[in-house]
């Protein structure tokens, strides 16, 4: 099979500044290997060959380190025979006339100035100074074509800020060289110019001053391999990868997209925003761990190289516990059957996994994406503790954020670090540092409405491609994640003269007991939909963000009086669970409890609070009164174990407790 002939867009960039006779400022992915006419190569070869096959005279490098470089010999002896003869020509004569009344000659200062550059000419390892003061005087002459280049010019400052002169005079005199480099008037270079590529990872450690506002300079940014790149690396390559001998270069009928393109095609989508040496690195874990390179593996093989797990949670979870989610989910969260069908069918699509995100993002987007939105206390927040407790059966798979400490907008780098040169580099990134250490979680982003709208823009980037570069430049990988955010958006509004008079007013219990509830639930789902659309699109102006959500704004219904009991008991169940395992103590509830409790939520605002007013009730009526009594009536709480009691209310809400 004939490969394809590789074009990088920077390097057409970079020969088109060239041209127009232009220094260059490459920055960005500068250690990484490159392709140029069908090989990889590291940036400094690939400068060197180009320049030679421009017919450059000299050709050299230069770095603090080693000081100057010279692809070979030959180039180095013609370099300080230049450097010397330019030197010759601006300091001569070099003798100096006979000083008066006799006295021996003084020293011509042109002269010892020639000797002392001269025999530093010899030298290779010059400091910065000293060197761009040289390349000053060469990049100035037209008797030979010169193309140099400046390696890490981000390091020569500690701070790009604020430095001191014996940091600044070096980038004055690289600036100088750029302004003062001559054209080359004739020969086969005619028309370009003497030439100084500098070389910054970092862009932001380079003074601005240094390339603002020159017009000798062009910024060209070197960047990842792009997606035809990543192609060719395994069309070239992909034979050396584990299993990779037994893909077909070519398709039976001739006219169809081969095995090994296919897998290249493939391999190119899960591999966006992998460097070089990350591909590289793909085929040696290939071959280490025996992970196929074809088309039903390439998948799990990326998968294992990001996150180091060759099964993920997701597919493993068996058929019986995602057809019993429903149930489990339900008996944490009482009331909300269309939420937890929502999640559900999301845990299917993971197990059975066809998407359409493979076929366009080739599963870069996380397992699922969901915007809880409802009343306060009606169990977004459980939902998601539920989910990841029924998924990993571990409570350190979830993580919750509480956006309320997002609400600067500085804040956004707490989310994915400080770059460098910034307090607080060193940490990196909160959400970035929690995937990077547990890329198998449920993200739990709560009360997104308090967050600053410029925080809200870092999650464009990972509901769309499913990642986020913290100011490390490590990259976290989403793919593996349930990401939930909650709000309370609308909440509010639920009680406002117009619409939720009659819950403020007290009615709510005559209405009801006349068999009629006040709001349905698809008038709550229309008006928590129309706040959160206009709480993004016009509020925060974050329309693409909205977008991003797409279907997966799940409304959670209001507490409904029938639910009240089941929820008392499911709180009820946990106190007397909690007696049972710290002191064997046996608590039964008389009906009187569930009694009151029903009757006391219909009232005011009780049942617009949810579950957590449900919570608080038993806690003031049963929890903190029973404490007390335990505490009152047995002097050593050890003589409880085995013992029974049973807890009633009297009519104005007083704890009995009979043995």
């Amino acid at each position: 099979m004939t490969l394809p002939i590789i074009s990088t867009r920077w390097i057409r960039e970079f020969q088109k500044q060239l041209q127009r006779r232009s220094h260059i400022l490459l920055y960005g992915n500068i250690h990484d290997p490159l392709i140029w006419r069908g090989n990889y190569l590291s940036i400094h070869d690939f400068l060197s060959a180009y320049f030679q096959d421009l017919d450059f005279d000299l050709t050299l490098r230069y770095d603090s380190i080693d000081g100057f470089r010279f692809p070979n010999p030959d180039l180095e002896q013609r370099f300080n025979d230049l450097a010397q003869q330019q030197l010759q020509r601006r300091h001569s004569p070099a003798v100096a006339p006979p000083a008066a009344n006799g006295a021996p000659p003084r020293a011509n200062p042109g002269a010892v100035l020639q000797q002392r550059l001269g025999n530093a000419a010899l030298q290779h390892r010059l400091p910065p100074e000293e060197a761009f003061g040289q390349l000053r005087t060469l990049v100035k002459q037209t008797d030979q074509s010169l193309a140099a280049v400046i390696d890490l010019a981000d390091m020569l400052t500690a701070d790009p800020d604020r430095y001191g002169q014996e940091e600044r005079n070096p980038l004055i005199l690289i600036q100088r060289c750029t302004l003062e480099a001559n054209i080359l008037p004739d020969g086969p270079l005619q028309g370009y110019r003497n030439t100084l590529v500098v070389l910054a990872s970092d862009l932001k450690r380079v003074p601005v001053w240094f390339y603002t506002h020159n017009p000798y300079l062009a910024l060209v940014q070197v960047t990842y391999p792009n997606k035809a790149e990543r192609q060719y690396f395994i069309q070239r390559f992909g034979g050396n990868f584990y299993g990779g001998q037994t893909l077909q270069s070519q398709s039976p009928d001739g006219t169809s997209p081969s095995e090994l393109q296919q897998v290249a095609e493939e391999f190119a989508d899960l591999t966006d925003g992998f460097q070089t040496m990350d591909l590289e690195a793909l085929r040696l874990t290939s071959v280490q761990q025996q992970l196929p390179l074809n088309r039903r593996e390439v998948m799990r093989l990326v998968d294992f190289y990001k996150f180091g797990q060759r099964e993920e949670p997701f597919e493993q979870l068996s058929r019986e516990k995602v057809s019993g989610a429903t149930r489990e989910l339900s008996q944490a969260v009482i009331g909300q059957p269309r939420a937890i069908t929502a999640v559900t069918d999301m845990l299917m699509t993971a197990k059975v996994g066809i998407s359409l995100n493979q076929v366009n993002g080739r599963n870069s987007k996380p397992k699922g994406i969901f915007f809880f939105v409802g009343p306060t206390g009606v169990g977004k927040t459980e939902l998601a503790k539920s989910l990841s407790r029924l998924i990993f059966g571990d409570k350190e798979a979830f993580a919750r954020f509480d956006m309320s400490e997002y609400k600067e907008e500085h804040s956004a780098e707490k989310l994915a670090g400080s770059p460098p040169g910034f307090v607080g580099y060193e940490e990196g990134g909160q959400l970035t540092n929690r995937v990077l250490e547990r890329p198998y979680s449920i993200l739990l982003f709560d009360e997104i409405e308090k967050a600053h709208p410029r925080v809200l823009d870092k999650f464009l980037q990972i509901l769309e491609d499913g990642r986020l570069t913290d100011g490390k430049g490590r990259t976290a990988y989403f793919n593996q994640t349930v990401i939930v955010f909650t709000s309370n958006i609308g909440a509010s509004d639920l009680t406002d003269p117009q619409t939720g008079a009659l819950l403020r007013s007290g009615i709510m219990t005559q209405v009801q007991q006349q068999g009629t509830e006040l709001f349905s639930y698809e008038q709550v789902n229309q008006h928590f939909r129309e706040e959160v659309r206009w709480y993004f699109s016009s509020r925060i102006g974050r329309a693409e963000l909205l977008n991003r959500f797409g279907d997966n704004i799940v409304v959670f219904d209001l507490l409904r009086p029938e639910f009240v009991s089941q929820i008392g008991d499911k709180f009820l169940g946990q106190l007397r669970d909690s007696a049972a395992q710290k002191y064997g103590l046996m608590l039964q509830f008389d009906e009187s409890v569930m009694n009151i409790l029903t009757a006391q939520m219909q009232q005011g605002e009780n049942l617009l609070f949810g579950g957590r007013r449900v919570k608080t009730m038993l806690e003031s009526w049963v929890e903190r009164p029973l404490n007390r009594w335990l505490f009152q009536e047995y002097g050593e709480l050890s003589g409880l174990r085995g013992s029974q009691l049973r807890v009633s209310l009297t009519d104005s809400g007083e704890l009995r407790v009979l043995t």
